[in-house]
């Protein structure tokens, strides 16, 4: 071929492409189409800029001691040959937040030694494996005591850190696949058809013959307590048997229900001689099993109740009674709700996140409107990126989102946890990720990240705690002097109205 027609299908080539990114720059979300501004930012030199002196949280190996296999949060090392050496990634500064107003779970906390404090914490994928969830409980754990995993279903489908769990029969492992379970989330061929009935992990499981379930406590990578007591929740039509049988010494059936129409769940708490790590569970009969908790008579206890995919706006569908039972007999005094992520590459305008907003309003009603005695705790969206014009950035509306997600909770009496300003703001994902805490979808953590975002979060539950203490302690300069009450002493009001 001529020199002459090589060059004009070089300059034809290029005169297409530059076209296909004047006319769909930006405009797919499945193929990435470069602004013309954006190549040629690429090819162009660039100007020195200057970097911000903005200081390291903490080195990735203080995040990741406990965890003994982390080998999919490193990044791969640099080539030997490799002469040319970037400057160490440093985390952004996390922006203010404000105090943890939780009042009735802050008192709870001080008689924990005494009776027994729950923590429900309910997300999407971003707690799966009971992430974030372990570090709160084990920190708050070493501190106002108590034991075990708590609520776990009887089939887990994800393996977590601190339990391994399986089901089997006559000694023969099963596949998780053998147990039919029903979810009030993900596909829709997985839901109740005939009722709303879940229970409070959104999920349960069908038997009708016997089962066994077996749950170990894990001390290789995160050391958790052990426990002494069961609770099992179940349908009136299953029978619970702990083997060997010799190791309990008592059982208490607490909240049970039931009218004419459909069986509702019951709570048998069984109490074992010793603290165990290990147990043999046998449910037997024709009928549900909503969830299996390992807890202690005393101290805190965290629930880690993952569902994958969803927005948080689907507690609506769901039958409230079983939350407010579990609520109720479980000493239940902070619930955790942490949703948003889902819900944000769906959001374009402001009136989507004001709808999104006002959705998880009636959740928070859904769920507390019958059960007063716990606070509220929103973890909103963590930093989220995608591409927009060729170009890597925050979401448009997550900033908008975390403030007006922010402002409804605390209309509500709750208090929120702005995990998009504590990692610190728009664009501070990229930097989680070059530092090995987030994937590469630059969406979820890593499992190092996940055990960062814990840490942080257990340290404030802790210090916040620690000024609510002081602040109640008697004065004794000018006793009869009145002032105004403190508002981390305020009365919760989440879903008081009727």
């Amino acid at each position: 071929m001529k020199p002459s027609k090589i060059l004009v299908c070089i300059l034809a080539t290029y005169i297409v492409l530059g076209a296909v990114c004047l006319l769909f720059a930006g405009r797919s979300e499945v193929v990435r189409v470069p602004s013309l501004s954006s190549v040629f930012a690429d090819i162009l030199p660039k100007k020195p800029c200057a970097t911000d002196s903005i200081g390291e949280i903490t080195d990735l190996a203080d995040t990741i001691a406990d965890l003994s296999d982390v080998s999919d949060t490193i990044p791969a090392a640099p080539a030997i040959a490799d002469t040319i050496r970037k400057a160490p990634v440093e985390l952004p500064q996390p922006l203010p937040q404000g105090m943890l107003n939780l009042p009735l779970f802050y008192a709870a906390l001080q008689h924990a030694d005494k009776q027994p404090v729950r923590i429900v914490h309910i997300g999407d994928s971003q707690i799966e494996e009971d992430r974030i969830s372990m570090i709160i409980r084990r920190r708050l754990q070493d501190k106002f005591g108590g034991g075990g995993i708590g609520l776990v279903p009887m089939v887990q489908t994800i393996p977590t850190y601190t339990a391994a769990q399986s089901i089997e029969q006559n000694g023969r492992p099963l596949p998780y696949t053998y147990v039919k379970r029903y979810v009030a989330y993900g596909p829709s061929s997985m839901r109740i058809k005939d009722g709303n009935y879940y229970g409070p992990m959104a999920q349960v499981a069908y038997i009708n013959e016997p089962i066994d379930v077996s749950i170990e406590l894990l001390r290789d990578r995160v050391p958790t307590y052990s426990y002494d007591m069961i609770r099992v929740l179940y349908s009136d039509s299953i029978d619970v048997t702990i083997i060997p049988d010799s190791i309990e010494i008592g059982r208490t059936l607490a909240s049970y229900q039931t009218d004419t129409l459909t069986e509702r769940m019951r709570q048998l708490v069984i109490r074992l001689d010793s603290l165990r790590r290990s147990n043999l569970i046998r449910l037997s009969g024709d009928g549900y099993v909503y969830g299996l908790s390992l807890e202690t008579s005393s101290g805190v206890q965290v629930d880690n109740i993952p569902m994958r995919g969803a927005a948080g706006t689907n507690f609506t569908l769901m039958a409230r009674e079983p939350f407010t039972a579990y609520f109720r007999e479980t000493g239940t005094r902070l619930l955790i709700m942490q949703f948003g992520g889902n819900a944000m590459p769906s959001i374009k305008t402001h009136y989507a996140v004001d709808r999104y907003v006002e959705s998880m309003r009636t959740q928070i009603h859904h769920l507390l409107h019958d059960y007063r005695d716990a606070s509220l705790l929103f973890i909103g969206p963590a930093d989220m990126i995608t591409v927009v014009d060729g170009e890597q950035m925050t979401y448009p509306m997550l900033p908008y989102l975390d403030q007006q997600l922010q402002q409804m909770v605390e209309e509500e009496g709750g208090a929120y946890y702005s995990l998009f300003r504590k990692m610190g703001g728009a664009g501070s994902m990229i930097a989680w990720k070059e530092k090995g805490l987030a994937g590469e979808d630059m969406i979820h953590f890593t499992r190092a990240g996940a055990k960062k975002v814990g840490e942080m979060l257990a340290k404030q539950l802790i210090e916040d705690y620690d000024l609510y203490v002081e602040s109640r302690k008697p004065k004794a300069e000018n006793p009869d002097t009145t002032e105004s009450q403190p508002a981390i002493e305020a009365t919760d009001s989440i879903a008081r109205e009727d």
